[in-house]
């Protein structure tokens, strides 16, 4: 029973750490996007758990505050997250919007990699994308339209004209937020990990197309009223045209057709008074055309009078007529349906130009407003660099004085050492003068000693080699004589 409780907490404690260390490569330092392989494993930990806490948690001791890569890298994790993560994941992001609103204030300025402005923006459209879930909880994290209608198990689309207000807003700052990634793209050098935000932007924005396509299609079904619904196709209609260009921007770059395949828009916006814009139009209607009676069968040849034979010749001359005149009321009909359709055409034609050029009218204003933005930013960060400079300049001269107090003090204490040393040195030579003389005597009086010995050694010697030589002269001696004796007795003992 004890095995089977601890295994499972082994289990979670794995699976948390393999999460901590998931989330430590997705937000790694290097100027790269986050791989899908750690943001997906992020992503299936919330479906195993049926929770995101551990991810929040695993979020937050990491030192992404330290780097604006590291910082933007993890912005983009918890985008995916929102987007694919259980349900449970936007629900407990809620709790943590204060921890996201502190990554937006630890930024001032363009930052040293050029990361500021688009950290603040992507908080500020995650936060706002917070606030929409707040507000309509039945929508999933890609905006999905049947699991909005299965969640909110309505039949009256009526009831989403705010949401799709609502949406549209959110629409309107996905289209800021990816315009501000367009300007900050880098000449030189590897854009790779700005162009990872725009994945989870893209996937983003078609939900909230879809969505809006098939509410606002329900809504005219049901309500008919197309004047109240002009103001919402109006600004439908100009955001197809900003999302068929975003699109047409993104199919540009290599790297992100490398991974998600772009969405393609017709270039005009679909009918939302059809059905569906993939049902195939409805048929022409045909022609009407008026069925000649037959001709009756000539009268066979008998004995009546003339007057049936003129009968006949009248009726069929009268049924001639009409049907040549129907033919002609036909004809005018279909002349001016004609000119109707293409009176239709031309005033539509002068719509879409109007409409083209508010539309231009419309992204000169935002480019503009955009380029006001931009350069406030730039104001304010570069009046941010140089308080920072002088505040740093304040402190290095602060540091500086210090410093200096600390050194003049050092050179009066190492005079006071050099004087010292110098009193020093002079007793030591005093003293060192009187050793030498004292050495010196005794290396005299040594050297005497050792020259008396030197020749008491020499004399020695000599009386050595003199013992020597009487030595071996006693030996030679000794030996004759022995030689001598030994002859001696040889011979005695022979006789």
């Amino acid at each position: 029973m004890l095995v089977s409780q601890v295994r499972p907490a082994n289990r979670l404690s794995r699976s948390e750490a393999e999460l901590a260390v998931n989330i430590k490569k997705a937000t790694s330092p290097e100027e790269t996007a986050p791989k899908r392989k750690h943001v997906r494993s992020c992503i299936v930990y919330t479906w195993d758990h049926k929770s995101s806490q551990s991810f929040w948690a695993g979020m937050k001791v990491q030192p992404i505050l330290a780097d604006e890569v590291q910082t933007f890298k993890a912005l983009i994790t918890i985008h995916k997250v929102l987007q694919e993560g259980h349900p449970n994941t936007l629900k407990e992001a809620m709790a943590n919007r204060g921890w996201l609103d502190t990554l937006n204030r630890g930024m001032s300025g363009e930052g040293m990699r050029g990361y500021g402005p688009l950290i603040q923006e992507y908080v500020y459209y995650l936060l706002a994308k917070l606030s929409f879930h707040q507000q309509h909880p039945e929508f999933n994290g890609t905006f999905e339209y049947e699991e909005y209608l299965s969640l909110k198990a309505i039949n009256d689309p009526n009831e989403g004209f705010e949401t799709i207000t609502d949406l549209m807003t959110l629409q309107d700052k996905i289209e800021q937020f990816q315009k501000l990634i367009f300007s900050h793209f880098r000449n030189v050098g590897n854009n790779e990990c700005r162009i990872s935000a725009l994945v989870p932007l893209v996937t983003e924005s078609y939900g909230i197309y879809k969505f809006i396509t098939s509410m606002l299609r329900a809504m005219h079904s049901t309500i008919g009223d197309n004047d109240a619904l002009e103001p919402l196709r109006q600004r439908y209609d100009a955001q197809h045209y900003r999302l068929v260009k975003f699109y047409y921007e993104c199919s540009n770059l290599r790297y992100l057709t490398s991974l998600i395949t772009i969405p393609k828009l017709p270039q005009d916006p679909p009918n939302l008074l059809a059905e569906d814009e993939n049902a195939p139009a409805l048929p022409a209607r045909p022609k009407q055309e008026i069925e000649r009676k037959p001709t009756p069968p000539v009268a066979p040849k008998t004995e009546e009078p003339d007057e049936i034979s003129e009968f006949w010749k009248t009726e069929l001359d009268r049924q001639n007529q009409e049907y040549e005149e129907q033919q002609r009321v036909l004809e005018a009909q279909q002349q001016q349906a004609l000119l109707q359709q293409q009176q239709a055409q031309a005033q539509a034609q002068r719509d879409f130009e109007e409409q083209q050029r508010r539309l231009a009218e419309e992204q000169q204003r935002q480019q503009q407003a955009l380029l006001a933005q931009q350069a406030q930013w730039q104001t304010q960060g570069r009046l941010a660099e140089l308080e920072q400079e002088n505040l740093n300049a304040r402190a290095q001269y602060d540091r500086d004085q210090l410093m200096l107090q600390q050194y003049d003090q050092r050179v009066k204490a190492l005079e006071g050492e050099l004087q010292n040393l110098q009193n020093n040195f002079g007793q030591q030579i005093t003293s060192k003068d009187d050793q030498i003389r004292a050495l010196q005597e005794q290396v005299n009086t040594w050297r005497s000693k050792y020259e008396a010995l030197a020749k008491l050694y020499s004399q020695l010697r000599h009386e050595h080699l003199d013992l020597l030589q009487k030595f071996k002269s006693v030996q030679l001696k000794a030996a004759s004589a022995q030689e001598a004796i030994d002859r001696r007795r040889t011979w005695s003992w022979q006789t």
